[in-house]
């Protein structure tokens, strides 16, 4: 029996005698335990360095993807404020500017710092692999920022109205201490970057600054049966699920901010980014619209009344009334209103697509 109450058998102490006394007799069989163990502790530690490298590169993607979003927009509202004139992104270029200002230098400058924090802390140095295959040296000692990706590596896909994914290739990493190298590569990040509550550009600008319009979700579109459910609760002369959307997210400050929906005919983020020209190699499935409140272009439609679903809005596409009338008195007939007091317009179109009729009863 040891000191802390365990039983040697004696097949034990056949099998425990000889390693004793071969580790005794034979220093080789020990650097050896020693060799396997430093394997040991630097696989742990190879581990640690690719979890470091992976959660760097989808912390700063995740944050500067949304900056690069919101600055986009700024950048819109901005320089339309400033001269009145082209403050729109040419076509293909505000995904562009997103990835070249915002994501690639705030991912090759997070990435090298982290990598150079990780060969001061574990005594490693660290060699990444561009995705052309070029050797990338991290030193401890160099402030420079290591070019890990180019322009070119980093994509940027929207396949929902809300939302858009950043692609990351692949990085070979490979850890090396005392000629010993362990080698491994990042799984490709597909990010995904929420734009609700941004500004809508192309709301600012083409209502001439006077409607401030962020993105929120509407609630109740069912995906499944392509239904808004906009005349749900036809009561009181009021479509219940039209009006909420029309309210949106209500502010007290700033007024009813409409609600966004999925729309295959509508325009994408980066589509209102360029001015509202529909970029054909987007998927439909990432499209959405808003309505316009208020009438805010009366003067420049000379009255007519307009569609309110945004894109028509700005083309001054014309649009009919909805009514509801009361059964118990049916001379009792209201236009569908909007939360500023304006009549609600729809093109034909459009009445077709929500399954809007021109008339409801109630009572």
């Amino acid at each position: 029996m040891d000191d802390t109450g365990y039983v040697f058998t004696p097949l034990t102490l056949l099998l425990v005698v000889p390693v004793i006394i071969l580790a005794v007799s034979y220093g080789n069989i020990i650097n050896e335990v020693n060799n396997l163990s430093a394997f040991i502790i630097g696989g742990d530690v190879t581990v640690t360095v690719g979890n470091n490298i992976v959660k760097s590169i989808q912390d700063t993607v995740a944050g500067s993807g949304r900056n690069g979003a919101y600055n986009a927009t700024r950048k819109v509202i901005d320089s339309y404020n400033l001269n009145n004139t082209s403050p729109f992104f040419s076509p293909g270029a505000s995904k562009s500017y997103i990835i070249n200002n915002k994501i690639l230098p705030a991912l090759n400058s997070n990435l090298t710092s982290t990598c150079r924090e990780l060969e001061q802390q574990t005594g490693r140095n660290i060699t990444l692999k561009s995705p052309s295959g070029q050797p990338i040296f991290i030193n401890a000692s160099d402030n420079s920022t290591a070019q890990i990706f180019q322009s070119g590596d980093i994509k940027i896909i929207q396949s929902d109205p809300f939302g858009f994914n950043v692609t990351v290739p692949s990085v070979p990493v490979t850890v090396t201490q005392n000629g010993q190298s362990l080698s491994f590569s990042t799984p490709t990040q597909n990010i995904y970057i929420s734009l609700l509550q941004l500004e809508d550009p192309y709301v600012w600008v083409n209502t001439k600054a006077r409607t401030s319009s962020l993105i929120y979700q509407y609630p109740y579109y069912n995906p499944n049966t392509n239904n808004y459910y906009f005349d749900v609760n036809a009561s009181s002369g009021r479509l219940d699920y039209l009006w909420e959307c029309l309210d949106g997210q209500n502010s007290s400050e700033l007024g009813s901010r409409p609600y966004y929906f999925p729309d295959p005919n509508g325009l994408s983020f980066f589509d209102r980014l360029e001015g509202g020209a529909v970029n054909a190699s987007e998927s439909n499935a990432s499209r959405m619209s808003t309505f316009i409140i208020g009438d805010p272009l009366q003067e420049d439609h000379k009255n007519i009344p307009t569609s309110c679903l945004d894109h028509e809005y700005f083309q001054a596409v014309s649009g009919s009334s909805i009514t509801t009338t009361n059964n118990a008195d049916p001379e009792d007939i209201s236009f569908v209103m909007d939360p500023t007091g304006k009549i609600f317009y729809l093109s034909q179109t459009y009445m077709n697509f929500f399954k809007l009729a021109s008339n409801y009863n109630y009572g």
